[in-house]
């Protein structure tokens, strides 16, 4: 398993257009229409809503 560190947290709303971005852990943060949420900053991913609802928009680097 390759360990990775997370350089943005960001993703995409698909309804909306928003890119929101989690920058700090506990930095939850929902796009506008309130259909997807974005949360961990640069230690861990976590997505609300559905899957479909948004684009994966997070880069990361070599640990």
């Amino acid at each position: 398993m390759e360990n990775k560190k997370i350089r943005t947290n960001k993703i995409k709303c698909l309804k909306c257009g928003d890119i929101i971005e989690s920058t700090s852990v506990h930095d939850f943060r929902f796009c506008s229409c309130g259909a997807c949420a974005v949360d961990g900053g640069l230690e861990y991913l976590r997505r609300v809503g559905e899957h479909e609802d948004w684009e994966e928009l997070s880069e990361f680097e070599e640990a």
